[in-house]
């Protein structure tokens, strides 16, 4: 069996993190940490002998991954490629892929209950519990039901498809944007149906993304987008804050352009507290954790094992990004 070197970058790595992906490791494998914070020239001198790299932290400046002329595969723990050097590498021929959907179950449960909490403003009615004010006075015109109501999915990829099923239990309607063709098999059990994005934004009371945070997808959803959604409509983002113009955003809810917004991810990182976002009664936020649950990483690393073994004997990495 071949051997190689991983370099593994990050700025430190729990205990549990590290016995998951070092359980996996096969016999005489290399394996090298190494914090961007110790400077370039350390991070470029361990990448000179280095035929894998799996990047834990944000952007790869270009300049250091020039001393990687052994490197053969990128590949993250995670599903997104956006802080990844994918042009780079695509010009260079080395392949990058993702873990693609070793946190899909995580993230389609964080969506729904995101889709749940706004329904049926759960934040709002917690917070006034514990104030003491036992019953608040809210109209029970505005606490909704998901069932009977249109989730339409940006992103039939494995987070929507287990998204579209998990609300299709809840007894709501399925229709959903993709790019790519949908064999009628992957969704059939929920009776899902493709439409264009602008009749998905008109017609769903629900508009949820799951898409990667490509050049090609920055603010896919603006102004122009939110005007289309219905006025009782929800938006939900559990993918990449870029995909959102959050300026439109922030204008669409103060004059109640749309119901309100979920919101597991933010552009910057962490957002400002005085984002007016975090502010607004009808905003749900979370801190990027959607995909964060127990057994994640080890479903995650099995992948960043299968891939690097897979070049290593020269095959085709599973989940390969060719767009960025």
């Amino acid at each position: 069996m071949a051997t190689g070197k991983v370099v593994v970058l990050t700025r430190g790595m729990d205990p549990e993190s590290w016995d998951a992906l070092m359980a996996q490791k096969p016999a005489g494998w290399q394996v090298t940490l190494v914090n961007p914070d110790d400077g370039d020239q350390k991070v470029a001198k361990e990448l000179e002998d280095a035929q894998y790299l799996l990047p834990l932290y944000g952007p790869i400046s270009p300049k250091v991954l020039e001393a990687a002329k052994q490197l053969k595969l990128i590949q993250t723990g995670g599903q997104g490629t956006d802080r990844l050097p994918v042009k780079w590498a695509l010009g260079k021929g080395v392949a990058v892929a993702n873990a693609g959907g070793a946190n899909a179950i995580a993230v389609a449960e964080h969506t729904v209950l995101l889709i749940l909490a706004c329904l049926r403003r759960f934040i709002l009615f917690s917070q006034s519990t514990r104030e003491g004010k036992f019953r608040p006075n809210i109209s029970r015109e505005s606490l909704n039901h998901l069932y009977g109501k249109t989730v339409g999915i940006v992103g039939f990829g494995n987070i929507g498809r287990r998204v579209a099923k998990l609300c299709y239990g809840f007894g709501a309607n399925i229709i959903y944007f993709e790019r790519m063709f949908v064999p009628y098999a992957l969704r059939a059990d929920f009776e899902a149906y493709p439409v264009s994005l602008d009749e998905l934004l008109s017609t769903s009371d629900i508009v949820t993304l799951h898409i990667p945070a490509l050049e090609s997808n920055r603010g896919i959803i603006g102004w122009a987008q939110l005007t289309r959604m219905k006025p009782s409509a929800y938006i939900i983002n559990t993918s990449r804050g870029t995909l959102i113009d959050e300026i439109a955003l922030i204008r669409a809810l103060n004059e109640k352009r749309i119901a309100g917004a979920g919101l597991d991810v933010w552009h910057p990182e962490p957002p400002d507290p005085k984002n007016p976002l975090l502010q607004m009664p009808n905003v749900v936020a979370t801190p990027h954790y959607a995909g964060s649950a127990a057994g994640n990483r080890k479903w995650a690393y099995e992948v960043v094992w299968r891939n690097i073994l897979r070049v290593s004997e020269g095959k085709e990495p599973l989940n390969r990004i060719r767009e960025f």
